[in-house]
């Protein structure tokens, strides 16, 4: 009996190792997929298009971490309970020294609210604390100071506004980051587009070799016939075999290239080469229109690169506001208005607070020093000379890039529609040739130089196809602007 429930068990156990590597191999098999369905499936989860997107977040954490700095911050500062036991020298009124020993602790906590100014580059604080001091010789004392209340403002006077600079640069590097982010995915729709028709050229390349060992093993054996009976020379009969063997070499290389194809294609996507998948024929080209002068404003509108322009040139402007500050007066003005009281019992601690209020006033003011701010302000005026000069010419070179984009892409639609046809003509002589090579019409030569018409043709027509498609994504990917739906490109996290 005990043998009889150990073999069904180990039974049971084959038969759910077997349905689980059936349901293994299902889910591993994808089915046909189109161009816009494989660029989805790379944004979606390919490494790549994960790195950009943690790129994406780690700028909106920097770029929230920026906006916290304008809102209103709350700490919390103070010492823990001390101990000090120490002897001090004391001098009395006679002019004697004297030794005393003290031991004492003390504590205190403070409450802080911290709020920058934005136009000025100040700061705003309002404060709370309270002390404890304890006094252990015989009796143990304790005093207590409160500070209920304290309003601060400490205000730079003709100095560098950090934070005003940051109000202008800020935004626009995550802004800078966004537009990379998608970028990043229109580049990756560009990668996809040309493995895509890599793989499927491949096929086609491998459909065709198949075909061409069918119809050269096909022309050999009449090859043969005919020469049995006198009608061809043993010359062309070693030509056709030649082809034949020719053929059956292309059709083994074309197996290695369309599996290594595959297997890259597959990693892209972001699964194991033992999935299975096919392409599906790439669709009918749409007709797209695009305006020279839109693409070149979409392009400085939203491409990253030309938002770099605009940076560069803020940061040169604050590299000389700073340089021009730091050269010349400056000052810091420290205004405080609050109330404090101090008790022997912590009851009293808080009537009838007394007045507390202080300024200060600091300043620096560079007197001679060799010239050094002076060289300071006259490099970063230069510097920012320089850099407007080079965004001149950057963006002249940018938008030629972009007219080229767009009038190459005006193009190809036309040359994959010529491609076409081509491709069908040789089909169609191909076709011409071999009945008339069958009927004896032509000879060898010419069956196979039409046959390498053909599968030349339709190599071209998927090379212009791929032309095409990555034209496109190149230049969706240069404007940010998709011309075919008429709207801007965007992607979120």
């Amino acid at each position: 009996m005990n043998k009889l429930i150990c073999r069904l068990s180990i039974l049971l156990f084959l038969i759910s190792s077997l349905v689980a590597n059936g349901l293994a191999q299902d889910s591993e098999n994808l089915g046909t997929l189109t161009l816009d369905q494989c660029i989805s499936i790379a944004q979606d989860q390919s490494a790549v298009a994960n790195a950009a997107r943690y790129a994406l977040i780690a700028s909106r954490w920097q770029y929230e971490s920026y906006q916290a700095d304008l809102l209103p911050s709350l700490s919390l500062s103070g010492d823990a309970p001390n101990y000090n036991k120490s002897i001090f020298s004391n001098v009395l009124d006679n002019g004697q020294v004297t030794f005393s020993s003290r031991t004492q602790s003390e504590a205190s906590a403070m409450v802080t609210v911290n709020q920058n100014i934005l136009p000025t580059g100040g700061r705003l604080s309002l404060s709370s604390g309270i002390t404890r001091l304890g006094i252990f010789e015989g009796e143990n004392t304790y005093l207590w100071q409160s500070t209920p209340m304290v309003l601060g403002l400490s205000q730079p006077i003709f100095q560098f506004n950090r934070l005003k600079w940051r109000n202008r640069t800020e935004p626009l590097q995550y802004e800078i980051a966004q537009k990379e982010f998608a970028q990043e995915m229109e580049d990756i729709a560009g990668t996809v587009t040309e493995r895509f028709f890599d793989v499927y050229l491949a096929k086609i390349n491998l459909e065709n070799a198949r075909l061409n060992v069918t119809r050269n093993d096909s022309v050999y054996q009449i090859s043969q016939g005919r020469y049995k009976v006198g009608s061809i020379a043993e010359n062309e009969l070693l030509q056709t075999e030649l082809a034949l063997r020719n053929a059956e070499s292309a059709l083994t290389s074309a197996k290695i290239e369309y599996e290594r194809a595959l297997n890259e294609f597959k990693i892209l996507l972001g699964y194991p080469t033992s999935a299975t998948l096919e392409l599906k024929e790439p669709e009918e080209l749409p007709k797209i229109l695009v305006d020279v002068a839109k693409a070149r404003q979409m392009a400085l509108n939203n491409n990253s690169e030309s938002l770099n322009y605009q940076l560069n040139e803020i940061q040169a402007d604050r590299n000389l506001a700073q340089a021009k500050s730091e050269a010349g007066f400056g000052a810091t003005l420290n205004v405080n208005y609050g109330l404090n009281q101090t008790s022997s019992t912590f009851s009293e601690l808080y009537k009838s607070p007394q007045n507390r209020q202080f300024v200060t006033l600091g300043f620096d003011v560079p007197i001679f020093n060799w010239g050094k701010q002076t060289a300071q302000v006259n490099a970063a005026r230069n510097q920012q000379r320089e850099v407007a000069n080079s965004i001149q010419f950057q963006r002249r070179q940018f938008l030629q890039q972009v007219d080229y984009t767009v009038s190459q892409f005006m193009q190809l639609r036309g040359q994959a529609l010529l491609a076409a046809k081509a491709d069908t003509i040789a089909q169609r002589r191909y076709q011409v040739a071999q009945n008339r090579y069958m009927i004896g019409k032509i000879d060898i030569t010419n069956l196979f130089i039409a046959q390498n018409e053909k599968d030349s043709a339709r190599q071209a027509y998927i090379r212009a196809l791929r032309n095409f498609w990555t034209g496109w994504y190149e230049l969706r990917q240069l404007t940010l602007y998709n011309f075919k739906e008429n709207k801007p490109i965007t992607y979120d996290l």
